[in-house]
């Protein structure tokens, strides 16, 4: 299973995914540190070491896929 981490710099939050979540987008857009931006990591663990190191003040999980 693959996860996603959304960095939304501009509310500073980040938020984790399941691979199948339906906020998750089809097509991503180029993303960058300053902006944020959807990541894939291979495993839960990994993800959660993103999470900590985005540099964000809030951190959640979606409350649809409940990862």
């Amino acid at each position: 299973m693959i996860y996603w981490i959304h960095i939304a710099r501009s509310i500073d939050r980040v938020t984790l995914h399941k691979d199948r979540c339906s906020e998750v987008p089809s097509v991503h857009s180029s993303s960058d540190f300053w902006e944020g931006g959807w990541f894939d990591y291979p495993d839960k663990e990994r993800a959660l070491a993103a999470m900590e190191q985005a540099g964000t003040t809030q951190q959640r999980r979606c409350t649809l896929c409940k990862p």
